[in-house]
């Protein structure tokens, strides 16, 4: 029986620089930051020897975890993780405070998509502001207004 969300992981082509943005970003540090090379990673994820270098975050307000992931052996090839595309994914945080939440993920190295928050006009969402981003690997974020807890 399904349960929820556990954690969301991105692979990552330098884990050590994810990790300063995130860092930053969570305003915390990766609760594990090791490398992941025994017998049972291999058999997991179906690339024998495989060596992985991996932080773990907690994401602020959730129970849901972020998993990033450099590939030390096999090393992989960066592909095309333009949002459009099929098979790429993307990283929805919530927001009580758009417009700084928007100027702190500028300042933070992200890639805003637009010049600033995007008002939502049709759907499940509508009225509500939001902002797409790229971290600095290319990864795509969005940050969705919510509002704040009582």
């Amino acid at each position: 029986m399904l349960r929820g969300t556990h954690h969301v992981g991105f692979t990552v082509p330098n884990l050590d620089r994810s990790v300063a943005f995130y860092s930053a970003l969570f305003e915390t540090e990766p609760f594990i930051k090791a490398i992941f090379d025994k017998p049972y990673t291999a058999e997991q994820i179906g690339y024998p020897g495989a060596r992985l270098y991996i932080a773990l975050y907690h994401i602020p307000n959730s129970t849901v975890l972020l998993e990033l992931i450099e590939y030390l052996e096999p090393v992989g090839e960066m592909v095309d993780i333009e949002s459009k595309n099929p098979g790429t994914a993307h990283l929805c945080l919530s927001s009580t405070d758009l417009a700084a939440d928007f100027e702190r993920f500028v300042s933070l190295g992200a890639t805003p998509r637009s010049k600033g928050p995007v008002t939502i006009t049709h759907g499940p969402n509508k009225g509500k502001r939001v902002g797409y981003f790229r971290d600095p690997e290319g990864i795509t974020l969005e940050l969705l207004e919510v509002a704040p807890v009582a």
